[in-house]
C-alpha cells in the first residue's frame, strides 16, 4: 500500500494562505469595520452595530483558488433593535449604510448584492494574480416568543427579513467536529481543503457545490486517520455513498443550524449529474491510489484529480 500522505499535507501548505495574505485579510478586515463603526458612530438615525467574523477564513478552510478572487466574511449585527421586525430598518436601508460608510475605500465602489454588500481589494502586488473582496451580509439577532436568541439575515426585495440565518452557530458545529479528533483537530480542516480544490480544479466548466455543502458533507462523513490520504479517501467514500441516490440523481445536504435548508437546492439536475461523475471518478480512483503498492502509480491516480500545485 502507497502512502502518499505526505503529498496531501505539502499540498495543503500550497492551497493554504501564507503568512502575507493573512496578514492582508485581517488589515481588509480591520480597515472596513472601522470605518463603518465610525460611520455608525456619527449618524444617529443608525443603531448600534457589532462585528462578527465567519466564512471559510475563520473556520481555516479557505484555499488559494486557481483563478477569480477570494473573501473574507464579517457578519454585520444591527445591535438595540426591537424583538418585533417592524421596529428594524430595511435591509436596503441597511445595505445603504454600509456603502455610505465605505464610500471611496478602494478604487472600485462598493458592490449592492441581495444578501450582503461587497468590497473588492486589487491585488496585493503587481505580480500577484488573485484579489480579495470583503462581503458584509446583515444580520439582527432578536428573542422569538420563547424568549430564544434567533438570528435573520437581511435581504434585499420581497425576503427583507424573512429568513432565518446562524453562521455563529455554524462555526460553532464546524469547531465541534473537528474536535472530534483528540490526535489531529486540524485533520477535517485540511481535508476540506483538499476537496475545495478538487472543485475548483474540477468544476471549471459546470456549477459544482459550494465550499459551505462541501464543507458540511465532509464534516458529517469525516474519518480520523493517522494518515491524510486515507482519511481523505475514507472521508470521501462514505460522503459519496451519502448522497448516492437510488431513485434520485444526488441526495439533499441539509444545513445543520438554522434554517436547516437543503444546501443543493439552486443546483440543477444535469450539474448534479456531473458533479455526482466527477465525485465518483475521485472516490474510484482515490481507492486504487490506497490499494496500490507502487508509489509512483498511486501519484499518478491522485494527480488525475488535482491542479499542478499537488506533487510539485
Amino acid at each position: 500500500m502507497a502512502d502518499c500522505s505526505n503529498t496531501f499535507l505539502k499540498f495543503n501548505t500550497a492551497i493554504s494562505l501564507n503568512k502575507t495574505d493573512r496578514k492582508y485579510l485581517r488589515s481588509a478586515r480591520k480597515a472596513v469595520t472601522g470605518k463603518i463603526r465610525t460611520y455608525f458612530e456619527q449618524n444617529s438615525h443608525c443603531p448600534k452595530v457589532e462585528f462578527i467574523a465567519q466564512g471559510s477564513f475563520t473556520m481555516g478552510t479557505i484555499v488559494k483558488p486557481l483563478s477569480g478572487d477570494y473573501d473574507i466574511d464579517i457578519g454585520v449585527y444591527l445591535r438595540e433593535l426591537s424583538d418585533y421586525q417592524s421596529g428594524w430598518p430595511t435591509p436596503e436601508a441597511a445595505s445603504k449604510w454600509l456603502i455610505n460608510a465605505l464610500q471611496n475605500h478602494t478604487s472600485t465602489s462598493p458592490i449592492n448584492k441581495k444578501t450582503c454588500v461587497r468590497i473588492i481589494y486589487q491585488p496585493i502586488t503587481k505580480d500577484r494574480e488573485v484579489a480579495y473582496h470583503v462581503d458584509l451580509p446583515i444580520y439582527v439577532q432578536y428573542l422569538n416568543f420563547w424568549d430564544n436568541k434567533r438570528t435573520r439575515i437581511g435581504i434585499i426585495g420581497e425576503t427583507q427579513w424573512s429568513d432565518k440565518s446562524d453562521p455563529v452557530g455554524f462555526t460553532k458545529w464546524f469547531i465541534e467536529k473537528c474536535q472530534q479528533n483528540d490526535k489531529d483537530k486540524n485533520q477535517l480542516i485540511r481535508l476540506i481543503k483538499y476537496i475545495k480544490a478538487w472543485k475548483d480544479f474540477k468544476g471549471q466548466t459546470s456549477k459544482f457545490p459550494s465550499g459551505m455543502v462541501l464543507t458540511v458533507l465532509l464534516a458529517e462523513n469525516y474519518k480520523p486517520n493517522d494518515r491524510d490520504d486515507l482519511a481523505f479517501y475514507e472521508t470521501i467514500r462514505k460522503a459519496y455513498n451519502s448522497i448516492d441516490g437510488l431513485f434520485v440523481v444526488m441526495c439533499e445536504i441539509y444545513k445543520p443550524v438554522e434554517p436547516y435548508n437543503d444546501l443543493t437546492e439552486k443546483l440543477n439536475s444535469n450539474q448534479k449529474k456531473v458533479f455526482m461523475k466527477c465525485f465518483e471518478e475521485l472516490v474510484d480512483d482515490g481507492k486504487l491510489a490506497i490499494e496500490e503498492s507502487n508509489q509512483e502509480k498511486s501519484m499518478l491516480l491522485w494527480c488525475k484529480h488535482f491542479d499542478s500545485r499537488f506533487n510539485n
